[in-house]
């Protein structure tokens, strides 16, 4: 893709982009034409670098910087593959504590091996330039996606949280806290959609100290630093967890959640002021999702998820979950049309006869007769489909044209008080509703409903002495409750299985007693015993956590 220079912040941006990614400069029309990297000035700063890697590597061009650094697109020529170059900028190369940082992130990079996390090839410093090679990941920063497109579609924000908890799991297991998680430092990739993690400059080992702890702590970008990194305290892996909580914020709404003047009031609204509800600025939130940003961004981070696997186990439950109603909402969507289409038809039919009368009447009439044995005919046709026919016996026939085949068997009628698929001595035969009549040989069967409801077994015997064997099977069926909610949102268990995060919808329960228990880690914990009946649905259970003293 055809790239330009901004003419205020001299990053590198795509053509077609309407506004700098870096700087928010509205190009105009002059603004549109490409700039080759022999004309920008940063291509003189590599010079003194080519004499050492020149052999091996050679510069196709400017891909953007940070703070303290720059990064080339080249090519590595024996290997013929893209790598990124990252050198620290001149101007901060006399300063040994951004030296030092940059020493530390090259070796935390060569430490850790994971597909979210960027490969690192090569590092070194050569005539006063310190350079870290590493792959090229052909994509754009999720910043630059967030800002051209908005709140991002849930299945992507699922998505790339899950591969950035992935990365930070592995981390974290290491020692390695990154301390700027942020979508910038975020790469998507374009070939496959995936979440990369990329630069380690702020990041250090957990217990690490020294004269780079303090500063560093206060080099963490304003919008996305945690309380305590804002009071310059001692961080721990929920501080990352705390700023990809901020990052999945902006990714739902489009919006980071605190802004001001300067740096230092953004930083304080961190520490001070609560969370806006991301449902505030994009009512699409799923509740499990905005109580998943609210758990990850608490001020406390003993009250945030305990790790990054136990913030990815609600993120694959609230994928679970998602898909679980498109599913059910798509197969209502076609129930609904199979029932509503042939009822229009019939009232169009209908009401076309009451105007036109008469000749048009008896069109109409015949139109909906027509219909009529149409949908008929669709319905049997379908039944038909699902069940099996009993098979034709090989046998010679008998006299009068019957079979012995079919004189030994007999009639038998099956149905249950629920949708059912219905399995006889162990072969799929058809769904119930309608009821299904099979003709089956004398003797012991099995036949095997599944619904919903779950699976009843019924054991029946042929004996012949009856024209027609009838087979019943009675579900007890699943009480509802409509909605489980507690404020502040909390951890739902039912008989002492997780279930999810309240607000939680449409819960389905076998009849008879459950304990429900709401939890939440600075909260005292609420349980309370129910007893349902069969078919019986519930609109609400309320629950109301009290804060533990002290807290």
């Amino acid at each position: 893709m055809a790239m330009k220079i901004c003419p205020r912040c001299g990053n590198e941006v795509e053509e077609d982009a309407l506004t700098c990614p870096f700087c928010g400069y509205v190009f105009e029309d002059e603004d549109t034409d490409t700039v080759k990297l022999e004309s920008y000035s940063d291509f003189k700063d590599l010079a003194p670098l080519m004499g050492k890697i020149g052999e091996k590597y050679e510069v196709v061009r400017f891909i953007g910087k940070g703070g303290f650094s720059k990064v080339f697109l080249v090519r590595d020529k024996i290997l013929d593959r893209k790598c990124a170059l990252k050198v620290l900028s001149p101007e901060v190369m006399n300063d040994p504590e951004m030296l030092e940082r940059f020493k530390r992130e090259a070796k935390l990079y060569a430490a850790l091996e994971h597909p979210n996390i960027v490969p690192i090839y090569d590092v070194g410093i050569y005539n006063n330039i310190a350079y870290i090679i590493m792959k090229y990941i052909e994509g754009r920063t999720l910043k630059n996606i967030i800002r051209n497109y908005g709140p991002l579609p849930l299945e992507d924000i699922i998505q790339i949280t899950k591969d950035i908890l992935s990365a930070l799991h592995y981390m974290h297991n290491k020692g390695v806290i990154h301390r700027d998680i942020k979508p910038a430092n975020v790469i998507v990739e374009k070939s496959t959609g995936r979440a990369i993690l990329a630069d380690f400059g702020l990041a250090k080992k957990v217990g690490e100290t020294g004269g780079l702890t303090r500063t560093g702590e206060m080099l963490g970008t304003p919008f996305y630093v945690s309380p305590e990194q804002a009071k310059g305290e001692k961080l721990c892996p929920a501080s990352d967890i705390y700023s990809l909580g901020i990052s999945l914020f902006e990714m739902a709404t489009g919006k980071v959640p605190f802004t001001g003047e300067t740096p230092l009031q953004i930083m304080w609204k961190h520490v001070r002021e609560p969370l806006p509800s991301p449902s505030k600025y994009n009512p699409k939130i799923p509740p499990m999702l905005e109580s998943i940003i609210l758990k990850a961004t608490d001020k406390k981070p003993k009250n945030r998820y305990k790790s990054a696997l136990e913030m990815k186990r609600d993120i694959d439950r609230l994928e679970f979950q998602i898909r679980g109603m498109r599913a059910f909402s798509t197969k209502e969507s076609i129930i609904s049309v199979r029932r509503v289409l042939p009822l229009v038809l019939i009232l169009i039919l209908l009401g076309g006869g009451y105007l036109f009368r008469n000749d048009l009447k008896r069109m109409a009439v015949r139109g909906f007769e027509s219909a009529k044995n149409f949908i008929i005919g669709k319905i049997k046709t379908e039944q038909k489909k699902e069940t099996v026919k009993p098979a034709e016996s090989t046998e010679n026939p008998v006299e009068g044209g019957a079979s012995t085949e079919v004189q030994n068997k007999f009639d038998v009628s099956f149905s249950a008080n629920a949708p059912s698929k219905l399995y006889v001595d162990g072969k799929y035969v058809g769904k119930i509703p309608p009821s299904i009549t099979l003709s089956l040989d004398k003797g012991e069967h099995v036949a095997k409903f599944v619904s919903a409801y779950g699976v009843g077994l019924r054991k029946f015997t042929v004996s012949g002495d009856r024209e027609k064997t009838n087979v019943y099977y009675r579900f007890r069926r699943s009480a509802i409750i409509k909605v489980i909610d507690s404020n502040p949102h909390a951890e739902i268990y039912i008989d002492g299985k997780f279930l999810g995060i309240t607000r939680f919808e449409n819960l389905k329960l076998s009849p008879g007693k459950h304990v429900i228990e709401i939890k939440r880690s600075g909260y005292i914990p609420v349980r309370r015993e129910i007893t349902l009946k069969e078919g019986e649905t519930l609109e609400m259970l309320s629950f109301e956590l009290k804060k533990l003293k002290g807290e």
